[in-house]
Parts: C-alpha cells; sequence; structure tokens
C-alpha cells in the first residue's frame, strides 16, 4: 500500500484503512510549502467551512484576501469553535485535524508555524469544557501536545 509514515494514523490496529484509498491519497498528496498555498488549498478543501471562516474574518480583519491569509487561520479556529457549541456539527473537524496533521508533517516550517500560533492556540478559545469534551479526542496527539505546550493544560478542564 502506501510507505508514507501519515497513512498509519489513518488506519486502525489490524492495518484497515479508516477511509477510502482516495482520501489518503488526496491528504497525503497535497501538502504545501506556504501559508498561501495552503490557504488557497483549505479553502478548495473545505468551502462550506470557509464560508463561515470568511464571514468570521471580515468581521474582526474587514477583509478576505491573500495579505490576510495567515491570520484567516485565527478565524477559521473561532469558526470552528462556534460549532462546537452546535449540536449538529456542520463541520466534519475530524478531517479539517487530518488535513492540518498531514501539512504539520509535509510542510514548511512557516506552515507549522502558521498551524501552531494562529490555528491551534485559538483553537478551543472560551468554548465551554463540556462542548470541548466530544471534539478534544478527534484531535490528533501531536497537535493536543502542541496545544498544551502553549496552553499548559486542555479545553475539557476549567
Amino acid at each position: 500500500m502506501f510507505q508514507n509514515p501519515d497513512v498509519r494514523n489513518l488506519t486502525d490496529a489490524s492495518g484497515r484503512t479508516k477511509v477510502s484509498g482516495v482520501t489518503v491519497h488526496r491528504l497525503l498528496m497535497r501538502s504545501v510549502v506556504s501559508v498561501l498555498e495552503m490557504y488557497h488549498d483549505f479553502r478548495k478543501q473545505f468551502p462550506k467551512l470557509t464560508r463561515a471562516t470568511d464571514a468570521k474574518h471580515l468581521q474582526i480583519w474587514g477583509s478576505v484576501d491573500d495579505d490576510t491569509a495567515y491570520v484567516w487561520f485565527e478565524s477559521l479556529a473561532a469558526a470552528i469553535n462556534d460549532q462546537m457549541g452546535d449540536e449538529k456539527q456542520r463541520t466534519d473537524i475530524a478531517s479539517v485535524f487530518t488535513y492540518f496533521q498531514g501539512q504539520l508533517r509535509a510542510g514548511s516550517h512557516e506552515v507549522e508555524n502558521c498551524i501552531e500560533v494562529s490555528f491551534i492556540e485559538n483553537l478551543f478559545w472560551e468554548v465551554k469544557p463540556s462542548f470541548a469534551t466530544s471534539v478534544w479526542p478527534q484531535l490528533p496527539k501531536s497537535m493536543q501536545r502542541l496545544y498544551l505546550n502553549f496552553h499548559g493544560r486542555p479545553p475539557t478542564q476549567e
């Protein structure tokens, strides 16, 4: 099958793929080298979440454009945070986390820094611990460590 180490995280204990081969291929082959590339790639892959994020971003920054791509991922975290309190989560948050996990492993230092500082550090911000409880386990362990390194405790604690 695939020799990429990211595939191990997408398989169960018996080695069966948790997601389709097409999805695995798409997630592994679309690593980006710049924040701007990641910004455009993410927008294509997650159009519904992008619309919610753009609305959030406009409120804070006044425009959605390439010049604000780095901080747009803060707005993305805020949009996801809003959905954590919604029983009918409109976004497959696990897919978003899988996307970023792949980018962290294959991306440039610039991409890694953006994901950590702009996205992960803002994730779960002002989210009630009871709402974070169902989402926290979906965050890959490597991303949980980045979160804990910054915040010092999981978002499930008050």
